[in-house]
């Protein structure tokens, strides 16, 4: 949690809500921007599909103008939220 003036820090322990018991896998993200709040869609695309595409495109074939995806989760989250989560990933993606 980011620290402003000399404020201590808080730690937060999530509980699980009802729906939150099953994982939810996505290997695909979309963000956009809302009045106040950044939107998350998460996705699932069907990793043979991506394949298929992949060996037309490779091919010189034409590919698709659309592919569908199951939408697994939206989210919307406060700028401040979205910011805390960046640095979080950045921080995650720079120990790798």
């Amino acid at each position: 949690m980011e620290q402003k003036n000399n404020a201590a820090p808080i730690s937060i322990r999530m509980q699980q809500g009802e729906q939150a018991g099953q994982p939810m896998y996505a290997n695909f993200a979309s963000a956009q921007l809302g009045q106040g709040v950044i939107i998350v869609d998460f996705g699932f695309l069907d990793p043979q599909m991506v394949a298929a595409i992949n060996r037309l495109a490779r091919s010189g074939e034409k590919t698709p103008d659309t592919v569908a995806a199951k939408m697994v989760c939206r989210m919307a989250l406060s700028i401040e939220s979205a910011n805390n989560l960046m640095q979080q990933l950045n921080q995650m993606f720079q120990k790798k």
